[in-house]
């Protein structure tokens, strides 16, 4: 039996334990939802700026060591043309360890509905674009955040080692995003320089990806309020140019804004200029753009060899390259 004043000498202990497990069960339980909002709310907030240039420090869930095996390919309306089927299988028959994944429009709706139904603003918008490349820019950026791995355009294909080897041992265990110039050398230090987004890999979840998707969205709203249009009415007129908008000079904007809020400084970017050799900064792995784009670089014959095998060859398709923004039936 457990006499009055026995209890209340054991009530603080009771307490204490009752808070310690309300507060475990918090934690268990809004892990997952933190892991899907918290990366938004990551990419909204602004920098706050200190002196000497320095900006607050965001803290963020522990990301996956490695790089998942799966590549991932958006399909348009036409499906698989023959070329691109050659291109593809180039990619998948020299990596059998990774997983091909194809997705058509509507399968693409679904998994953007389903996985990011914690933001029904994102989904409401992703699901309204017209223009198909807006609406596929988006797609990869999401895609890679929430799942990791490879993404490729149909249009790439793999011409050098595996997949596998693209990233040398000293950089596997510190590589959350591995991109590639796709204009360096050969073009001069004040040309605007800008990743290749027809093939990056990524871990998931990883908030730079998460910022890229946050300034796409702010761009989208920015443009139907200018225009007073409806997403839906949105056209690729009213944007500007895609590269600028959704394509690789956004990726490449977003990715370094993300990389000076989480290290705590602006990127001096003069420093991955005519890169031979591949560069981390942070968590974000640059190769030389021989590696993703060497039909665009060029180089003297004497660095060929330190910059190292042609990964992939992009065939510049162009499909979206029309009025429409698309490929069209």
């Amino acid at each position: 039996m457990v006499f009055p004043h026995r209890l209340g000498a054991r009530i603080p202990g009771i307490s204490a334990a009752i808070t310690i497990f309300i507060f475990l069960f918090l934690c268990l339980h809004l892990w997952d939802l933190d892991d899907w909002r918290g990366a938004g709310h990551y990419a909204r907030q602004k920098p706050h700026h200190h002196h000497h240039g320095e900006h607050r420090h965001h803290s963020h869930p522990p990301l996956p060591k490695r790089i998942p095996r799966k590549i991932w390919y958006k399909l348009g309306p036409k499906g698989l043309s023959n070329d691109a089927k050659r291109w593809t299988d180039s990619c998948i028959q020299n990596n059998t360890a990774y997983k091909p994944h194809f997705f058509d429009d509507d399968t693409a709706d679904a998994f953007v509905a389903r996985n990011f139904a914690m933001r029904p603003d994102l989904v409401e918008t992703y699901r309204a674009l017209t223009v198909p490349i807006l609406k596929a820019d988006l797609f990869r950026y999401l895609l890679l955040y929430r799942e990791g791995g490879v993404w490729s355009d149909l249009d790439v294909s793999c011409e050098g080692p595996p997949i596998d080897d693209w990233v040398g041992p000293r950089y596997k265990p510190f590589a959350g995003l591995v991109v590639g110039w796709e204009f360096d050398v050969g073009w001069g230090h004040n040309f605007m320089r800008q990743f290749a987004s027809w093939t990056f890999m990524a871990v998931p979840r990883l908030p730079h990806l998460w910022v890229v998707v946050e300034d796409i969205l702010e761009a989208i709203h920015g443009a139907t309020a200018e225009h007073n249009v409806t997403v839906a009415g949105l056209t690729l007129e009213m944007v500007g140019d895609v590269i600028d908008f959704t394509g690789p000079r956004r990726f490449t904007g977003s990715v370094f804004k993300s990389l000076a809020w989480t290290i705590g400084r602006t990127v001096d970017r003069s420093g991955l200029v005519g890169l031979l050799e591949p560069k981390l900064v942070g968590d974000v792995l640059i190769l030389p753009g021989y590696s993703f784009a060497a039909s665009s670089n060029t180089y003297d014959e004497g660095d060929l060899d330190r910059v190292g095998p042609a990964l992939v060859k992009h065939h510049y398709a162009g499909s979206w390259k029309n009025v429409k923004g698309g490929e069209l039936l």
